[in-house]
């Protein structure tokens, strides 16, 4: 898939952005699963469900937060603010919004493609990886 600019991703909708970062995580940590560990199908899906929720990503946000870049911290700081009209199941508003700011992080950094930086952060979401679920 062909990357878009910087200036084009930043002009996105927040929310647009962490959808998109969800599904890279998503498909990130089910590559990491699927390759190192000998699970069924159920027990991968509620091991990747471990980092992939909002408490989770919440964690690994505040893990990075003192090393975001300018872009990457005005990126969060839109999502943070942007009117959500859901809220996770059994996860505090504020982790919420900053899941979203991550998801949007992740978002951006696969769309510009900078594959080293989004690597980074994904393999600091492994971190959370729950292997008793």
């Amino acid at each position: 898939m062909e990357k878009i600019s910087v200036e084009k991703a930043k002009q996105m909708q927040p929310l647009v952005l962490a959808m998109v970062g969800d599904s890279v995580q998503t498909l990130f940590v089910r590559e990491y699963v699927a390759l190192n560990f000998g699970f069924k199908v159920n027990k991968m899906n509620k091991v990747v469900s471990s980092v992939v929720k909002a408490g989770s990503q919440f964690k690994t946000f505040k893990k990075i937060e003192e090393s975001l870049t300018i872009e990457e911290q005005d990126i969060a700081h839109r999502a943070r603010n942007t009117h959500i009209h859901s809220k996770a199941k059994n996860f505090s508003y504020t982790e919420y919004i900053y899941a979203t700011a991550l998801e949007a992080i992740l978002g951006f950094l696969y769309l510009t493609g900078n594959d080293s930086r989004l690597n980074k952060i994904l393999n600091i979401s492994l971190e959370e990886i729950d292997l008793e679920r």
